[in-house]
């Protein structure tokens, strides 16, 4: 759509904001003339004294002060007040002080209205905002600028307002052209009465000027609807119609090109724009406030604490009282609020900061006003208060500073810059360095400009100390500068690039803050969707581009339910959901308002789904937004019907089996059959949190054999039971239905061989049965010997107590087999048998392992065999002074023990159970 051809919409009008920052309707607007009103009569300046008012750049130029008369000096201001020797030519004159560079400034000495401390109107006393500025005590200096108009872009003015009709000027309406700006809702009354209600005239209330022009623009419709191209006008109207001061009491949440061209013709006229900040109780100041040439107004209560439904943020310059008595429409007087009352108090101070400096530009008189406020917040600026609280008194009567920002030379005290503003600073030489502070919300690109009415005296350098290291590089004045921040405090300073340079330099600085690109980049069409797995997630997105839109992709193998919801941080984004599946019409969501969440709920199938998240509105966006997946999905039990037993599903041994339960009745039967005697492990896991799983083992009667449930806070249950052979059921159940995960079941069956289920092929196998049925060996509780494990010295003197029935017993005496040990008997009677010893440093070390000669001198030992000292050695690994030498003699003489293969014997290898066990099996069958 072209530019004229573009209409808000509802949600974007001027009005509907208006609302937000403290618009008033009240009854009684006065009759509308049908001829527009006659200018009023044209603001002529008083006549000066004749003299000026110079400050100068260090010390003054003697050559330059032998053409003026000094009429009188302030040393400590570095000013003075000249008029031209005799001779000179005035004119002449005047072009060589201003051209001047010892001359900071050279202005007219006009002469100024001196009034009382307060007006004669009667109802002075409810306007209390005028104490809270000190504006009553600035009346000593000004209370008139004649030679300035303030246009006041609004519904219109009250022309027959008793208190306003001698300070208006002509203006226009833009809704009805050609008729008369008169105000049919109030608003504009009430702004205008803040600024010039006419003083000291023993009626009603006084404006902070009491005398000043005033130029109703009317940009909004009875209702008080209006579209963004009638504030664009307006503000061109008022700066081709002469006007030097804007005050804007209505705001758009977003940037917008056109706007933002009309604010820079105006910057560019040296006419300073106010606006407020806006109504809406968050971080997100209205545009055009929110331009960095615009003066932004925020509102505080009358004790100085921070209204708390006063927009704020980065872009906030000032805060003036929330709350004024002042004008209404059909010549009455109310109380009035917001921001939208804010604003014009600072228009005014700025009419009488011009009314005693009238040679000041915009942007001095904008910073005379920052440097001159009373700082209510944390120290310096802050993006709750800005610079403080507007001093009407301070900018009169305090000498204007090129830098309010010294001593900022090292990076320690740089002073808080906000981005999005513009300000004003000197750098006083080549050894002067400029530092400011940047709190970036986010990652993003940071465009800088440096301004200036005169050429630098030397090149510059701009030095950026951010989170991820230091850069210097060189800045050009009037060209575009980017910088890579990250989110967090970042600090830039400026400085000449020749340290030696002597000159001083005044400039102005100026940027704009882009956010970054967010990960799922290029993702701008449907065809480019960022694919995400199919889960619940979250995943944070920018729009960083105009016309920017962010399409993600899910691939759905399963049904269930899914929540999408995307929630802006921002009211600068008013999000647009659309959710589609493939090859199905879309569905787009916009329900609420700017800065509040979409959400869309939705049953999907299997299948690819897109989610597009747009917005309102094409431009980029400072703010990220969060969306949000919650997906349950929605299984299907494949075994069902299986609720009788009849009908259950037939199981194949260690093949998982999944299920669900779609309600807390349901009932699921399983069946498998073992054709041997076997132990059976009975598996579920994928029990959901807070669920109860039941499971019962049944036989082919459906007797019970065994019943399980998982343990609170587990998801799954084990049961292991030994089984005869044949067919066997499990009933399953729970306490309440879950359909979002399944649960699977897992039957596995080990083979018993007697009670163990690792002996089955074993070599061993007979002696551990034997031994077994004797009840002289035990396996472990989990049904299994470990024939291949080593045998401790404990576990062997138990089993050869066992076999050779041993009952006497001799207390043990080793220091680690205390009393309590469950081998302590059996050591006992070992020892009283004299089958056993220590070692030689007391120990028995009940559960290290047994070795192959250990177990040999044991059995000897139990067999009574004393050793042999004649014969050969019988193992090529034992030497002839082996200390049991003897023992394995006579044991391989009498066929009790053998070596391997290779003739050796191993002696000090761990003896396994196994071999222990058909060792002693042999012993008993002797």
């Amino acid at each position: 759509m072209k530019r004229s051809q573009r209409v808000l919409a509802p949600w974007v009008s001027l009005f509907a904001i208006w609302m937000m920052i403290g618009i008033g309707i009240t009854a009684g607007a006065g009759s509308m003339s049908a001829e527009p009103p006659a200018p009023s009569p044209a603001f002529e300046p008083k006549a000066g004294s004749g003299t000026w008012i110079v400050g100068w750049k260090g010390n003054p130029d003697p050559e330059l002060a032998a053409s003026a008369v000094i009429v009188r000096e302030y040393a400590s201001s570095g000013t003075a007040v000249v008029r031209p020797a005799a001779g000179e030519e005035p004119s002449e004159w005047l072009n060589r002080w201003e051209r001047s560079p010892h001359v900071r400034y050279i202005v007219p000495n006009r002469e100024v209205g001196v009034a009382a401390a307060a007006s004669n109107d009667p109802l002075l006393d409810k306007q209390t905002y005028l104490q809270q500025t000190h504006t009553i005590d600035a009346w000593t200096q000004v209370t008139r600028n004649e030679s300035l108009v303030v246009a006041v872009i609004d519904t219109g003015v009250d022309l027959d307002h008793a208190d306003l009709k001698g300070n208006l000027v002509t203006g226009v309406n833009l809704i009805q052209p050609g008729l008369p700006p008169r105000d049919d809702n109030g608003h504009g009354t009430n702004v205008a009465g803040v600024i010039a209600a006419i003083g000291n005239n023993g009626k009603g209330v006084s404006g902070m000027l009491w005398k000043t022009g005033i130029m109703p623009i009317k940009a909004l419709e009875p209702s008080g609807r209006g579209d963004e191209d009638k504030l664009g006008e307006g503000i061109r109207y008022a700066v081709d119609h002469g006007a030097k001061i804007v005050v804007m009491s209505v705001g758009l949440l977003r940037n917008d090109s056109y706007l933002e061209e009309i604010v820079r013709y105006a910057e560019e006229r040296d006419v300073l724009l106010i606006a407020a900040t806006g109504n809406d109780e968050g971080r997100n100041v209205r545009y055009p406030a929110a331009y960095p040439s615009v003066m932004a107004v925020g509102g505080i209560r009358d004790d100085n604490s921070v209204e708390e439904r006063s927009n704020y943020g980065p872009e906030l310059d000032i805060v003036a009282p929330w709350s004024v008595f002042t004008t209404a429409a059909g010549g009455k007087y109310e109380y009035r609020d917001g921001t939208s009352m804010a604003a014009p108090q600072v228009a005014a101070a700025a009419a009488m900061v011009w009314a005693k400096y009238p040679a000041m530009k915009a942007h001095e008189v904008r910073n005379l006003l920052r440097q001159t406020a009373q700082d209510i917040g944390e120290p310096g600026w802050d993006e709750r208060t800005g610079y403080g609280l507007l001093r009407v008194d301070r900018a009169l009567s305090e000498p204007y500073r090129n830098d309010m920002y010294e001593p900022n030379d090292r990076m320690a005290d740089a002073k808080p810059y906000s981005i999005g503003r513009m300000i004003s600073a000197e750098l006083q030489g080549g050894a002067d360095q400029d530092w400011f502070s940047l709190d970036s919300p986010y990652d993003g690109t940071f465009t800088l400009q440096v301004l200036a009415d005169s050429a630098a005296p030397s090149a510059l350098k701009l030095t950026l100390a951010g989170p991820h290291g230091t850069t210097v590089q060189p800045i050009v004045p009037g060209q575009s500068t980017e910088l890579s921040l990250s989110k967090g405090i970042n600090r830039i300073a400026l400085q000449f690039d020749n340290g030696r340079e002597t000159a001083a330099w005044t400039y102005r600085m100026t940027g704009s803050f882009a956010i970054y690109r967010d990960p799922f980049e290029n993702n701008d069409r449907q065809y480019k969707a960022y694919k995400l797995y199919p889960r619940s997630q979250t995943v944070t997105g920018t729009f960083d581009v105009e016309d920017d839109e962010d399409w993600y992709a899910m691939t759905f193998e399963q049904s269930g339910s899914l929540n999408v919801k995307v929630t802006p941080d921002t009211k600068r984004i008013d999000p647009l959901l659309t959710f589609q599946k493939k090859g199905e019409r879309a569905v787009t969501i916009d329900d609420n308002e700017d800065g509040e969440p979409e959400l869309y709920a939705v049953d999907v199938f299997p299948g690819t789904y897109y989610v597009r998240v747009g917005k309102t509105h094409p431009d980029p966006a400072i703010g990220e937004y969060e969306l949000q997946f919650d997906y349950n999905p929605k299984y299907i039990d494949p075994n069902e019907p299986n609720d009788r037993s009849f009908q259950a599903t037939v199981v194949s041994l260690d093949s998982p089996y999944e299920g669900v339960f779609d309600r807390s009745t349901d009932v699921d039967y399983y069946k498998f059959t073992i054709y041997e005697r076997s132990l059976v492990r009975l598996s579920v896991s994928g029990v959901p949190a807070g669920r109860e799983v039941s499971a019962a083992l049944q036989n082919s009667a459906l007797g019970l054999v065994v019943r399980g449930t998982n343990a609170p806070g587990t998801g799954g249950l084990d049961m292991t039971v030994p089984l005869n052979s044949g067919t066997y059921y499990v009933r399953m159940g729970t306490d309440e239905a879950f359909q979002d995960r399944m649960y699977r079941l897992l039957v596995h069956a080990d083979k018993l061989t007697g009670n163990y289920i690792d002996i089955g092929d074993h070599w061993a196998k007979d002696a551990i049965l034997e031994l077994t049925d004797l009840h002289i060996a035990e396996g472990y509780g989990t049904y299994s010997f470990e024939p291949d494990a080593s045998i401790s010295r404990a576990e062997a003197v138990t089993l050869v107590v066992k076999s050779f029935g041993y009952s006497k017993r001799k207390d043990a005496a080793f220091p680690d087999l205390p009393t309590d040990h469950w081998a302590y008997d059996p050591v006992s009677k070992a020892l009283q048998a004299g089958i056993v010893q220590g070692y030689p440093d007391g120990r028995f070390d009940p559960d290290g392992q047994l070795s192959r000669v250990e177990m040999a001198v044991l059995f000897a030992k139990a067999l009574g065999l004393g050793g042999k000292l004649r014969g050969d050695v019988p193992f090529t690994d034992i030497d002839a002074d082996y200390w049991a030498l003897p023992i394995l003699k006579q044991m391989k003489a009498e066929g009790w023990i053998t070596g391997y293969d290779d003739g050796t014997f191993a002696p000090d290898r761990p003896t396994s159970r196994a071999e222990f066990a058909v060792m002693l099996q042999r012993i008993i069958h002797r």
